[in-house]
């Protein structure tokens, strides 16, 4: 059964594109297959993974075309449905529709092949945010720890909480909020980190992803971590005495969100 995770926050630059694709690029290692939906106007999916920007959203949610015509190759075992600056009509095409919060999730209930649907939300409150929510079996909140990505993690959670409103709709589990580009000796982020942990508590909060140059260098040249450099830092994680430790005897990097997600795509 295809499992879909949506990856969210209201505020922009905190690595939901760079989490969607390194989750994709992880799953596709362990010979699963990936389906990536862009529904960010800037395009980045198709970017971070060397690709032309495409109208796959606009196509696939204004034009109503199969998910099989749309999506494109990006790596083995991974596809895309790319996006480009079509995705505000393709956006203004969903404001206007009729039971409009389905309109992704009917999408994805016809789609099969797929072992793992990501969905990159765009860093906004809008329609295609709540799309991508309603669609999704469980979520992921990026937050780089400073005080907006904050206000971000705090107007998912009360979206989140909203969802039981629509008819038949069961809130996505969340797998927790991931603190990206941390720097564990910043007073800043510790102070944040504290503020999160107060507001919904230890166990909700994922392994960190260590800052780490390797991401932007990945991303310029179109690859993922696994591609450019798999054994870096927020690849594998760090040295840190906490008990829960990733594969690699590390804490955080990807491959520690990579292998709990997994943990939970068992349960469904």
């Amino acid at each position: 059964m295809t499992a879909v995770i949506a990856i969210g926050n209201q505020k922009g630059g905190v690595g939901k594109t760079t989490t969607a694709i390194n989750l994709a690029g992880y799953f596709a290692r362990q010979w699963q297959s990936v389906l990536v939906l862009d529904l960010d106007g800037q395009g980045h999916v198709a970017t971070s993974f060397g690709m032309p920007k495409a109208n796959g959203l606009y196509r696939l949610l204004a034009m109503e075309e199969p998910v099989s015509d749309v999506a494109v190759k990006a790596r083995e075992n991974v596809w895309i449905v790319p996006n480009d600056h079509t995705g505000e009509m393709a956006k203004e095409h969903v404001k206007q529709a009729n039971f409009r919060e389905y309109m992704l999730a009917n999408v994805l209930e016809d789609v099969d092949g797929y072992d793992v649907v990501l969905i990159d939300t765009p860093p906004s409150t809008d329609v295609l945010h709540v799309l991508a929510l309603v669609a999704s079996d469980f979520a992921i909140i990026p937050a780089n720890l400073d005080h907006l990505a904050l206000d971000g993690v705090n107007y998912i959670l009360r979206t989140l909480k909203t969802l039981g409103r629509y008819p038949g709709v069961t809130p996505p589990v969340l797998i927790g909020v991931l603190p990206t580009m941390h720097d564990k000796v910043t007073t800043a982020t510790v102070r944040n980190a504290q503020l999160l942990q107060q507001t919904i508590g230890p166990d909700l909060i994922l392994p960190p992803i260590p800052r780490d140059t390797k991401v932007r260098e990945a991303s310029e040249v179109g690859q993922t971590l696994w591609e450019f450099a798999p054994r870096c830092q927020a690849a594998i994680g760090f040295k840190n005495g906490a008990p829960q430790r990733n594969s690699e005897g590390l804490i955080g990097g990807y491959l520690h969100l990579a292998e709990i997600t997994e943990s939970f795509l068992k349960t469904k």
